[in-house]
């Protein structure tokens, strides 16, 4: 499927394959009535970029938080396994949104409101971790063991 997106400020032309599109019920939150996004991997990253179907202006970066907080641990609710069709974790993707910044040391990761992703499904949802000392603001860099240079 040919998708626009302007996730880096101009329009760009991608195709994306249907085993990378996930249906968000509800929507991320702020964008509640978005609901179909696309994965779509930066090249030479762990950087991806979770772009809205439905409005080419609004893309996501993402990245597995496993990769600069290898302790990182939550528990779904049974709702949530019920609503996503998670029957083993092995199906599940877990993702963090990111807050760029033009200082790349600057840049963090959301570990309170994952993105869980379930493969088989192709079912997405933003989960908000009740009770939880994790932070919105994490900066991956402190542990991410990546050159700060593009």
């Amino acid at each position: 499927m040919d998708i626009v997106t302007y996730r880096y400020g101009a329009a760009e032309r991608l195709t994306v394959e249907p085993a990378d599109v996930y249906e968000f019920r509800p929507g991320l939150a702020g964008f509640e009535r978005l609901h179909r996004y696309a994965i779509i991997p930066e090249s030479d990253s762990p950087v991806e970029w979770l772009q809205s179907l439905e409005e080419p202006e609004v893309a996501f970066a993402t990245i597995e938080p496993f990769l600069f907080y290898p302790e990182y641990a939550f528990e779904l609710t049974d709702r949530d396994c019920e609503d996503l069709g998670l029957r083993t974790p092995q199906t599940a993707l877990v993702r963090c949104l990111l807050t760029l910044s033009p200082a790349v040391e600057e840049i963090t990761a959301n570990l309170l409101a994952p993105v869980v992703l379930n493969r088989e499904t192709r079912k997405g949802r933003q989960i908000v971790l009740p009770d939880s000392n994790l932070s919105m603001r994490f900066p991956i860099f402190q542990t991410l063991h990546l050159p700060l240079s593009a």
